[in-house]
């Protein structure tokens, strides 16, 4: 086997590994973040502020139905 292939196939194999990874990832942060919301404790704002994204995003996590409804 040309070693060109087998690095190319490893390279594809680990990219697949990585994206399954960050799947997870972002479902845990997702879920993690909806959790927060709920308790009352916390805005959007201040969500966004201390996780490090922006209070649009936390908007689209907390409420995806809304962006499904947008991409429309």
């Amino acid at each position: 086997m040309d070693i060109r292939l087998a690095a190319a196939r490893e390279a594809q194999l680990a990219a697949q590994e990585h994206k399954r990874l960050a799947s997870q990832a972002l479902d845990r942060r997702d879920h993690l973040v909806r959790m927060l919301y709920t308790s009352g404790d916390f805005t959007y704002s201040h969500l966004a502020k201390m996780i490090g994204l922006t209070p649009e995003m936390i908007a689209k996590i907390i409420n995806p139905q809304r962006r499904a409804a947008r991409n429309r």
